[in-house]
């Protein structure tokens, strides 16, 4: 589940706020015809409606603290997922060199409750990683997708720690895969990216976060009182912009129903991961395709996104996809797990495929409506403490299932060291994991989330999608993601 789906599980849901009107999607431009930035390389104005948090720098965000929520509620989380290939065996210390690094930066840390039930919690610090597991036998590349949904169960928590960890294992042709997770409450991608860079270059970054201490102790409960105090003027904001939002009248009747999960946790039955599928396109070539379409890569991106949802079936009630863009909004000595906000329109599948410069007047537009206005759940952020784990619980059941969003993340150009953790590797596959059982994802009707980056030359599209009647397993998938680059008349190696 992505942060803006929690945020409204938390908040939105909750409290039955009826989702805002939105507008086809497309890519913005200047008055003088420049293209706008894309998500996760937005701009970072504070806008109206939006929740300014002055809050100290330990304080978690309140994104960062409705991941964690959901967390602990649901028993599950989203987790990053980065692998790069080497052709070569690993040298286990610049492996483990890598890994003390990380621990030198953003990844760092951990979160300590607040002993206040309805406090913020805080960053403390968390210089010592986990060891890095090393796997014996050697891996054939072609079961490296398997490997990686078996991943999932490695521990990864972000309050006992370890919030993130490394995995390597040999492969079959004498190569080595090193892996990277990380836990979503953490890090976003754009902090792991700045994270991984600055462990390669051996830069060691001073956060000042506190050692943990007793959770109970006078002084941590005297300073989360008068954050708590502080934070007040906020929480009387949220609630009159809550007010002020729409209530949903009914909603419509979840799609399956499931046996009772275990408190706090999925059920007993096998852990299952989306289906994944990975697109390689040359860069030059994808830019070459929108220009004689009239627009950029990026607009070509979403439009794939829309057009794979139309096959996947994804639509509502009109035929349109509910397509969710997340825009970074990360800014110098941010330390923010997830600094993002994210913008909601609506595509119309025929239209994309026809002229995807449609797509440029609806992102234009959404863009503008979040600047000018903000967005529905950000002003109700300041809420998320005050929700307690069991009516999460409650409303996770009920409550989703009832959409169904697709999630298009252009994280744009990566830095060039983000290929050298342990030297030059041949690849770099980044895509996110999240544990489901095979009834929970019948009741949430699927998922689906495509990621876009560019590297060297190349553009790597990560797919991972499930829905039910349509796409359950990646050999499923696979046909789908090519139709779809082919209804966009854009080729690449598909995997």
């Amino acid at each position: 589940m992505e942060g803006w789906q929690i945020a409204r599980v938390i908040i939105g849901e909750a409290y039955a706020i009826e989702p805002p009107p939105s507008v086809e999607i497309g890519r913005p431009r200047t008055a003088a015809g420049a293209a706008v930035n894309m998500p996760h390389q937005g701009t970072n104005h504070m806008v109206e409606g939006a929740v300014p948090d002055a809050s100290a720098k330990d304080v978690l965000g309140y994104l960062d603290q409705a991941f964690f929520t959901s967390l602990r509620a649901l028993g599950r989380q989203p987790i990053m997922y980065f692998l790069w290939l080497y052709r070569e065996p690993l040298d286990a210390a610049a492996v483990d060199r890598f890994n003390q690094c990380l621990a030198q930066g953003f990844l760092g840390r951990v979160l300590q409750r607040s002993p206040l039930p309805w406090g913020r919690h805080r960053w403390v610090a968390n210089p010592v990683p986990a060891a890095v597991t090393w796997y014996a036998d050697p891996l054939a590349p072609e079961h490296l997708p398997q490997w990686r949904n078996a991943l999932v169960v490695l521990p990864l928590d972000p309050e006992h720690g370890p919030g993130w960890r490394l995995a390597a294992r040999p492969l079959a042709h004498g190569g080595t895969a090193l892996a990277l997770l990380v836990s979503h409450t953490i890090a976003d991608v754009k902090a792991t990216e700045e994270a991984i860079v600055n462990a390669v270059a051996g830069r060691r970054l001073e956060p000042g976060f506190p050692l943990p201490s007793r959770r109970w102790s006078p002084a941590r409960v005297v300073a989360d009182g008068k954050e708590s105090l502080r934070g007040l003027p906020a929480v009387w904001g949220a609630l009159k912009a809550l007010a002020r939002q729409p209530k949903a009248i009914a909603r419509p009747a979840s799609r399956a129903s499931t046996p009772p999960q275990r408190r706090g946790g999925l059920t007993a039955e096998p852990v299952v991961v989306l289906p994944l599928a990975q697109v390689i396109i040359d860069h030059h070539a994808c830019e070459a395709r929108a220009a004689a379409l009239g627009v950029k890569g990026n607009t070509l991106v979403a439009a794939v996104a829309v057009r794979l949802a139309y096959r996947l079936g994804r639509l509502d009630g009109a035929g349109r996809v509910d397509l969710v863009l997340p825009v970074s909004e990360r800014q110098p000595d941010d330390w923010r797990g997830n600094a993002l906000r994210t913008v909601t329109v609506q595509a119309d599948p025929d239209a994309c495929q026809r002229d995807p410069r449609t797509l440029l007047e609806g992102i234009r537009a959404a863009l503008s409506s979040r600047d000018r206005h903000g967005d529905d759940i950000s002003p109700i952020l300041p809420l998320i403490p005050y929700v307690p784990l069991w009516l999460l619980r409650l409303f996770e059941r009920k409550a989703l299932g009832t959409r169904l969003p697709v999630t298009c993340s252009v994280i744009g150009e990566l830095h060039p060291d983000m290929i050298r953790p342990c030297g030059e590797a041949s690849l770099l596959h980044i895509s996110n994991i999240e544990p489901y059982t095979a009834p929970l994802l019948e009741r949430l009707g699927g998922g689906m989330l495509l990621a876009c980056y560019r590297l060297g030359g190349k553009l790597f599209i990560t797919v991972m999608a499930h829905s039910p009647g349509h796409v359950t397993t990646c050999a499923e998938l696979l046909p789908q993601v090519k139709a779809a680059l082919a209804d966009m008349a854009l080729e690449g190696d598909v995997s």
